[in-house]
């Protein structure tokens, strides 16, 4: 029954006689009438209200209204629309080409409706080439690639219509892209017919090569706008890959607007004008349009009009020029649709001035260059961000390089080197500097290279040194100003709060600190400086650009002194909560007087790990604002930041950076500081000392830190004469003075477990398993290692946790006990892992390595020593000066 109902909805005002049913729907079953009657029957009770009705003669009736009738409603639609021009032809057939199922119509009936089958199939065939055609006659090239690729699957080697499918491509695509797809046609489908060998040859060998022909078939004016002169870049290739890349895939896979951002300075449009020479008549044979937008200009110049822009850009296509801004956007975008162009807006303002520019959609392509990074136009359209980066050393060395003659170099040509280097160091990859820096030494004699050298150097004449030297050669400060001038009023005082920020890079809880306003505000005001290009943003962390931060100096004195002090007070203030609160993670117990200050918010770690990663990034930070508060006076934060600093430095392998701190400390905070407090400070220096194998200055500030707080009574000075015992002890073993330490170390033992200090009870009791190994007392080694072991395991001190692993490892190893050892040294270096403490890892698995080759598991020996050489190389770059042996306990 359904296939009776599918055939006759299909088939309006079809009456179906007895034997005619008979033949439809039971062909292979009983022909009576009263079984016919009893199928009507059963058709009523499937579908209720089915219109089906008998007549007198025998036969039966659907009569359905025919705008409810599938072919009669495209039947006459199609008949309405091939009255109509191309551009209501087209939307109308797709509106009821879908109608037709794309295994064609009829599906479910039997072969009995071949004949109707194959009627209707060609009738949306006709269609679909009908509405190819006014797609053609329309401009719209992508419809009708995208279709014809999808319908060949349905007429495979139609050659109608592949014949649409060669003009489409003959006026979006190069004629080699055409001969390609006919070359692989024919090598499906065999030899076209004379009407589409008639198409391939006036689509592909009547007109120049590279260039297509528009909808009336006359070559169109091919305007070349990019300004003259031979232009060479220095570095930049993978930029330049990325920029071919995005812009030569082919009209259907090349982006449509692809966006340069960066800095000022930062070469966006020298990149653009010599890369686009390189590909534009290949891959935009109708042409390249180009307008400097003047969004950012010295001179103060107005910037472009769009509707100027406008009236240009189709004069030089060759195309009439309406009045209305609206109906010059019109003609430009329909131009652009059926072309290959590529539209270069140089110096854009904002989203305002570009958004009439962009081509629509189609086969053109524009790539726009701003110090803004417009952030609207990826969300309004489809469109790819470069953010255009400063060189890297090498390439930046290589730019001076070439300015440098050979008398420069006669002589002394690492004198030369270093000058350069120093000259990278300072620019820090700033296109517009260098290019400044290597006009000056071209003109120049090798002392006055010498003098450039030394003007760049003082910070305070950076900027004068780097003004262009001719009018037509625009200077840094110049540069930075066009931008400095389009700030709002919050943002330039954020900017010039950063100046007074030390750098190198500043956290976002930090940011939010630093501005006086709220944070909601000081969020918007970093916001519109990155979007400047004034601040860039890695990750969390902002940072400005060294010569941003001199030009944003010589504004921030119009903060004030007041605000000035105020910013360097907020600076120093968040710096040591933040780094206090990561110590306090590291590092359980620790006491240091750090004010208690909630409106400051801070990122807090979870872990010692997280710690740890926080820091590595927070450091050179913390370094710079000690410095700031050094300077500013502020001894107390100085001190202070010294000593929360110290845990990550003795991780990190930076000991002498911690004893020099610390040692300054000691010179500038002795009327501020308790007795504890600077013995603390005193065992702090030594600890550094220790780990750099300068055990005779350990143990004097050891002694100096012991005779601090020998006589004092209260718990706090006990503990700290405790602690310096026990290091003064592991000194004295160091130096092979062992009945010394064990003296310290047995009186430090009895001052913790006076105080009930579980971790200063297990740290002296690991420090006498290290002593009895070293006697080979191997049976009172392992009895301290174990007691120690089981104190530390109360507690949450991870490292202690570790150093006793190790002593234990120790212990097994020196016994043949390999097993155990091994499995005390891998729990060693997991928990060293979990501490993020590279050097004492790499130890760690250096000694299983040892235990692991012994027993002949040489798989693990490997694994265990790469892993080791991996954290070697941490440790060497992040402490070049190496003042230390790797693994140094």
């Amino acid at each position: 029954m359904t296939r009776l109902v599918t055939a006759l909805v299909l088939a309006p005002g079809f009456r179906a006689s007895a034997d005619h049913l008979r033949e439809v729907v039971w062909a292979n079953g009983s022909t009576d009438r009263a079984t016919i009657r009893q199928g009507i029957t059963g058709l009523r009770k499937a579908v209720p209200g089915i219109p089906v009705a008998s007549s007198r003669d025998g036969s039966w009736a659907l009569e359905v209204a025919r705008e409810l009738v599938d072919v009669a409603h495209f039947r006459d639609v199609r008949d309405r629309a091939l009255t109509q021009g191309p551009a209501e032809r087209a939307p109308a057939l797709r509106g009821v080409l879908h109608l037709f199922h794309p295994g064609g119509p009829l599906q479910h009936c039997p072969s009995s409706f071949a004949d109707q089958r194959s009627t209707l199939a060609e009738e949306g065939r006709q269609a679909w080439l009908e509405c190819l055609r006014a797609d053609l006659a329309r401009h719209d090239m992508a419809a009708v690639l995208e279709d014809t690729d999808r319908l060949a699957a349905r007429w495979p080697g139609d050659q109608e219509l592949f014949a649409l499918r060669v003009q489409a491509l003959a006026r979006s695509h190069d004629t080699s892209i055409v001969k390609q797809e006919v070359g692989e046609w024919t090598g499906r489908w065999g030899r076209p017919n004379a009407s589409l060998q008639a198409c391939i040859a006036s689509w592909t060998a009547t007109r120049p090569k590279g260039r297509r022909l528009d909808g009336q078939g006359t070559l169109p004016r091919v305007p070349r706008q990019l300004p003259g002169g031979r232009r060479t870049l220095t570095g930049r290739s993978k930029e330049r890959k990325d920029i071919k890349r995005a812009l030569t895939r082919g009209p259907r896979h090349r982006w449509p607007v692809t966006l340069l951002c960066g800095l000022p300075g930062v070469g966006k449009s020298a990149l653009v004008l010599a890369t686009v020479p390189g590909f534009q008549e290949r891959s935009f044979p109708d042409g390249t349009l180009y307008a400097d937008l003047h969004g950012y200009t010295a001179e103060r110049a107005e910037r472009a009009d769009p509707a100027d822009v406008l009236a240009g850009f189709l004069h030089a296509l060759g195309e009439p020029v309406p009045a209305s801004l609206n109906d010059r956007i019109s003609a430009y975008r329909s131009v652009l649709a059926e072309r290959l162009v590529l539209v270069v807006l140089d110096n854009a303002r904002d989203m305002e001035q570009l958004l009439p520019l962009l081509p629509g959609p189609g086969t053109s392509a524009a790539i726009v260059t701003s110090r803004n990074a417009l952030r609207g136009l990826c969300d309004n359209e489809e469109a790819l961000s470069m953010r255009i980066n400063p060189l890297d050393n090498a390439e930046a060395a290589a730019l001076l390089r070439k300015a440098v003659r050979a008398e420069h170099k006669a002589g002394n040509p690492a004198w030369t080197d270093q000058l350069i280097s120093e000259l990278v160091e300072v620019c820090e990859g700033l296109p517009l500097a260098l290019t400044i820096l290597a006009s000056r030494i071209r003109q120049g004699t090798r002392s006055d290279l010498r003098q450039l050298v030394a003007e760049v150097r003082d910070h305070h004449a950076r900027l004068d040194a780097l003004d262009g030297i001719d009018k037509n050669q625009i200077g840094v400060r110049v540069a930075f100003d066009c931008s400095y001038r389009e700030l709002s009023a919050p943002a330039a005082v954020l900017l010039q709060q950063l100046a007074v920020h030390p750098g190198p890079s500043i956290s976002g809880e930090a940011l939010t600190a630093l501005s006086p306003v709220s944070g909601i505000a000081a969020g918007r005001a970093a916001a519109e400086l990155e979007s400047a290009s004034l601040l860039s943003r890695t990750d969390e962390r902002r940072a400005l650009h060294r010569l941003i931060r001199e030009y944003a100096r010589e504004h921030a004195a119009s903060l004030g002194e007041e605000v000035r002090a105020r910013t360097v007070r907020q600076i120093c203030a968040h710096t040591l909560k933040q780094v206090w609160t990561c110590d306090q993670t590291l590092v359980e117990g620790r006491d240091l007087p750090v004010p208690h200050r909630p409106e400051l918010g801070v990122y807090e770690p979870e872990t010692e790990r997280e710690a740890m990663e926080f820091l590595d990034q927070e450091y050179p930070t913390a370094c710079a604002v000690l410095g700031l508060a050094r300077e500013w006076g502020d001894t107390r934060t100085a001190w202070l930041l010294s000593m929360a600093l110290v845990t990550y430095q003795w991780r990190r392998h930076r000991y002498a950076e911690a004893a020099r701190n610390l040692v300054d400390v000691l010179a500038t905070s002795r009327d501020m500081t308790s007795a504890s407090e600077r013995a603390m400070i005193h065992r702090m220096v030594a600890g550094s000392y220790l780990n750099m194998d300068k055990t005779d200055a350990a143990a004097g500030q050891l002694r100096s830190a012991i005779a601090l707080t020998e006589r004092l009574p209260s718990e706090k000075d006990r503990t700290s004469l405790a602690l310096s015992l026990n290091m003064l002890a592991g000194v004295r073993r160091k130096q092979g003075m062992a009945d010394e330490a064990r003296r310290h170390f047995l009186r430090a033992l009895a001052v913790f477990r006076e105080l009930d200090d579980r971790l200063g009870v297990g740290n002296a009791l690991n420090g006498l398993a290290r002593l009895d190994l070293d006697r080979r007392e191997t049976a009172g080694a392992l009895h301290h290692a174990e007691a120690a072991r089981e104190v530390f395991e109360a507690t949450a001190d991870l490292s202690s946790q570790a150093n006793v692993f190790v002593t234990l490892g120790d212990i097994r190893a020196s016994t043949d006990a390999l097993a155990e050892a091994a499995a005390d040294y891998t729990s060693a270096a997991q928990l060293y892992w979990c501490l993020d403490y590279w050097a004492r890892e790499s130890r760690a698995l250096r000694l299983l390595a040892r235990v692991e080759l012994r027993g002949g598991k040489h798989a693990e020996v490997r694994a265990a020593l790469r892993r080791a050489r991996e954290l070697d190389a941490r440790v060497r770059e992040n402490d070049p000066a190496q003042q230390d042996r790797p693994g140094s306990r």
